[in-house]
């Protein structure tokens, strides 16, 4: 379980720069097969609107693999589900995820979607996450992404992050300073069946985390 101060996803807020009240259930088999689901209370800015979504729920199943001592390669699947829609939308859909992990100290993901939020295009997520751990309780982390979603959200987002996580037992805290931009210039044309959803890039935030787990 996690309270954070704003829900950011690769770029943009989900929760309009509110808080998030965030649960999570994971289960791994020692075949390397793992599935799970989290779920968030989102809002995006539609709230004129009488069936706008307020909650995402993400199903997820995959499978990990260790390549060699050090390395280890995971395929995910995950589907993206929202009790309403989004300016007026139906917005479900799936992303498929490849991660390459060194030790726990760098991950490299790259997902791809088919059908983003429902739009009918592809997009595609690019991200490299370094950590270190200060002491037994104490870690370092920053990351930096590239997201390609120009056709669905107006503009290709750089995005990065910096922070530092503690953790003692079943308690974690997180404080975290994120940064995004657009990374092209050309906005598309407006047409009368256009979508109205055009997240506001998230420009120097400080994001606070606290979570809870068993």
């Amino acid at each position: 379980m996690t309270g954070t101060t704003n829900y950011v996803g690769r770029g943009y807020t989900k929760t309009n720069n509110d808080f998030a009240i965030q649960g999570n259930v994971d289960y791994q088999h020692s075949s390397g097969i793992y599935l799970g689901a989290s779920a968030s209370n989102v809002n995006f800015g539609d709230r004129e609107f009488n069936d706008s979504s307020r909650v995402e729920f993400t199903p997820y199943l995959g499978y990990t693999h260790k390549l060699a001592d050090n390395w280890r390669v995971d395929m995910q699947w995950t589907r993206y589900l929202y009790d309403g829609k989004i300016f007026g939308r139906q917005v479900d859909y799936n992303e498929f995820y490849l991660f390459l992990h060194y030790c726990d100290m760098l991950t490299l993901r790259a997902s791809v979607s088919d059908n983003f939020y429902n739009q009918h295009k592809v997009t595609s997520d690019y991200e490299l996450t370094g950590r270190y751990p200060v002491t037994d309780y104490l870690e370092v982390s920053s990351g930096v992404g590239y997201s390609r979603v120009e056709e669905v959200l107006e503009y290709d987002y750089l995005y990065w992050n910096t922070g530092i996580r503690g953790h003692y037992k079943f308690f974690s805290a997180d404080l975290r300073y994120m940064h995004a931009f657009e990374a092209t210039t050309e906005e598309l044309p407006e047409g009368p069946n256009s979508w109205q959803f055009k997240p506001e890039i998230l420009h120097a935030t400080i994001v606070f985390s606290l979570s809870m787990g068993f």
